[in-house]
């Protein structure tokens, strides 16, 4: 497995609810931010690959900017 992939795994583990639960009551793409965000408060952006960073700036829209002025 990746380090890429065991970091997100943390990131999902280390989640202040039960991802199961949540799936029923919040849209996807929410959770989605809310882990994208947390990955990259974590763990910056700098190991992933090209279409890692365009999907994260797809799914973050604006915020991505913001993270990625804090990693620098």
């Amino acid at each position: 497995m990746s380090h890429v992939r065991e970091n997100f795994i943390n990131v999902i583990e280390s989640l202040p609810y039960d991802l199961q639960e949540e799936i029923y009551k919040r849209k996807t793409i929410d959770i989605l931010k809310d882990i994208t965000q947390k990955y990259i408060e974590i763990y910056g952006y700098a190991d992933l690959s090209v279409e890692d960073r365009d999907l994260i700036h797809n799914i973050l829209d604006d915020n991505f900017s913001t993270f990625e002025n804090l990693s620098k």
